[in-house]
């Protein structure tokens, strides 16, 4: 559907954020930029190119409904300069504890071949963690990334215990997360895990036939084994991790099947990550590359489903994520905000102690390398790249007249071909989504219903 103009008077207001789009019988009112939204009914939704007019050149009998209208967008923040959220402080760190891994994965975007196995040096990663903490404003989220972290659990142990005294002295709190295949998973590591709270992801991409394709050992095996056995032992702390799936061209058509089979697995939940050509898929790109028409019929097959009710009690975050950016505005969601958190919220810490944005930027790409731990995070966060990668300007794409803009943020810049371009798949994806979810709200308490089955 077209998306309506709406012009408003005072100057409070920029009438180029405000846009309304008919949702059936009501019609959605929504700030561009902020995110922020109410839904009208029909007569009411007839008044909005009246709120611009001054009340006194207004008919008597509308001014009553016209200055309500005009109350609600004041209250609720539409079109208000100054409106959206800003995002400056640090709030999240990524450790790359180690760029080894015993899995080969075909399209691992993290593996380069001009660069060697390393660990990150504990005096470094100390340092990293001390520096984030004075940072952060109260919290701090330490995300254990590789390679394959488990294989330096030694690290890991070490970093969490001291990470929890330095956040102690300075009285604030840090939380530890982390991304792992789980095939070193043993007694030691899931007390550990239990005892202090990390919570873990597991990165599989579906069931054996799709696993097993791509995710492979360094001598061309099927992993999906490793998972299994891990599942077997530890059932309790393997179905308490989330699960995060790699989709390319083998698994784009089949979102709902994927979804199934965690659920059914019981696992926490199921996410995605699209493919990104680089690291050992910058030259696989006809194999790999997503197709954005199959993705986003899959994606709205997927959206059907969750409707439906069919995963009622399941995070299906590629559908959540969407429908919480929508309901409570950008914020959490780094990735989908126009303020992306690279550079800003985030910083990620590679094992030869490299400073960068965030850990999706092509580290052989113009807006790589920050700095150093050693030189200083802070230095980091004002180094050159980081303010040319906080300057992203997509006033010249489609984002200028989006009426998603402020929930979608404008794709990834990490996974755009230009920093002041749109990433086509993810924005394929995104007009679908706030379209559907938008009227599906606007129409039903169906996605609410889903949203408190998650609790």
């Amino acid at each position: 559907m077209t998306a309506i103009p709406l012009t408003l008077h005072r100057d409070r207001f920029d009438a180029g954020r405000v846009r309304a789009l008919r949702r059936g019988d009501h019609l959605l009112v929504m700030d561009r930029v902020s995110g922020r939204w109410v839904t009208v009914d029909a007569p009411t939704g007839q008044l909005l190119p009246l709120v611009a007019s001054a009340p006194h050149r207004l008919p008597e009998q509308v001014r009553g409904p016209v200055g309500e209208l005009r109350a609600l967008l004041l209250e609720r923040g539409i079109g208000v300069l100054g409106s959206e959220r800003r995002f400056e402080q640090l709030n999240t760190v990524i450790l790359k504890l180690t760029n080894a891994c015993n899995y080969a994965c075909s399209y691992c975007y993290d593996y380069e071949t001009f660069e060697r196995a390393v660990v990150l040096s504990r005096d470094t990663a100390v340092s990293a963690l001390t520096q984030a903490l004075d940072l952060a404003e109260r919290d701090l989220w330490v995300i254990l990334h590789g390679g394959e972290p488990m294989l330096v659990w030694q690290l890991v142990e070490e970093l969490v215990t001291t990470g929890r005294l330095l956040a102690a002295e300075r009285g604030k709190r840090v939380r530890f997360a982390g991304q792992s295949n789980l095939s070193r998973l043993n007694d030691d590591i899931v007390e550990f895990s239990l005892r202090h709270g990390i919570a873990w992801g597991v990165s599989i991409d579906g069931g054996p036939d799709l696993h097993d394709h791509f995710r492979v050992d360094h001598q061309g095996r099927g992993t999906y084994v490793h998972f299994a056995r891990a599942l077997e032992r530890y059932p309790s702390f393997v179905r308490g991790c989330g699960v995060m799936s790699t989709i390319t061209a083998a698994n784009q058509g089949r979102l709902s099947e994927l979804a199934r089979h965690f659920r059914d697995l019981g696992m926490a939940s199921w996410d995605w990550s699209l493919f990104q050509p680089i690291g050992r898929g910058r030259d696989q790109q006809a194999t790999f590359a997503l197709d954005p028409e199959v993705l986003v019929t899959a994606w709205g097959e997927l959206f059907d489903a969750v409707e439906a009710g069919e995963f009622d009690g399941f995070p299906v975050l590629p559908v959540k994520k969407y429908l919480d950016n929508f309901i409570a505005g950008p914020g959490g969601n780094m990735c989908m905000r126009p303020e992306c958190g690279a550079g800003r919220d985030l910083l990620s810490i590679s094992s030869d102690g490299s400073v960068e944005a965030c850990d999706c930027i092509d580290p052989t790409g113009p807006l790589a390398g920050l700095g150093s731990v050693g030189e200083g995070l802070s230095a980091a966060r004002d180094s050159e790249v980081a303010a040319r990668i906080r300057s992203r300007d997509l006033s010249g794409t489609e984002c200028a007249k989006c009426i998603w803009y402020g929930v979608c943020g404008g794709t990834c810049l990490a996974h755009a071909p230009a920093l002041d371009a749109v990433w086509p798949e993810a924005c394929a994806v995104a007009l679908c989504a706030f379209d559907r979810i938008s009227y599906s709200l606007a129409n039903s308490p169906r996605l609410l219903d889903y949203q408190r089955s998650l609790g």
